[in-house]
């Protein structure tokens, strides 16, 4: 019987960046129904829902939902490369905990970033979003991103 070795190499920056783009898009997608549902559940429409991130003020819910995608990608490839240094410095002691704590502190930090300086400069709808909603929102995407970032470290 012929056995294989797999040989694993470094994560490089690209590498880092890829697979954060990749796991920001799913985990905005995750984000997005969450909105979408509790927004359904205060009646308003899933449409009228995703056309809350339409920046153009148009509220297509394509386009904010492309645009949302879009913000999820690159703020997933800042949290992976950033990680791929914080794995390289901490090793094994990186278990899912540590990669869960690490991505709901990163949806928090994303939160008060739109909460208290996106959002109001920019009059979205989302402003009128229950807070703890988009709370959760910004959790579920950080915790979503670091444990398919992490599962792979």
């Amino acid at each position: 019987m012929e056995s294989t070795k797999q040989i694993s190499k470094p994560m490089t920056i690209g590498d880092a960046a890829v697979e954060g783009l990749i796991y920001g898009i799913v985990a905005g997608l995750a984000m997005a129904l969450f909105i979408v549902l509790i927004e359904f559940w205060s009646g308003v429409a899933p449409t009228t829902a995703l056309g809350y991130f339409d920046a153009g003020g148009n509220s297509s819910p394509i386009i904010g939902l492309f645009t949302h995608l879009a913000v999820s990608g690159i703020y997933g490839v800042v949290f992976g490369i950033v990680t791929m240094g914080v794995a390289r410095m901490f090793g094994a002691r990186m278990n899912l905990g540590v990669w869960l704590a690490l991505g709901i502190l990163y949806g928090a930090l994303l939160f008060g970033i739109a909460e208290w300086i996106v959002l109001p400069r920019t009059n979205s709808p989302l402003m009128d979003m229950p807070t703890w909603g988009l709370a959760v929102a910004h959790f579920i995407f950080g915790a979503l991103l670091a444990g398919l970032c992490g599962r792979r470290r």
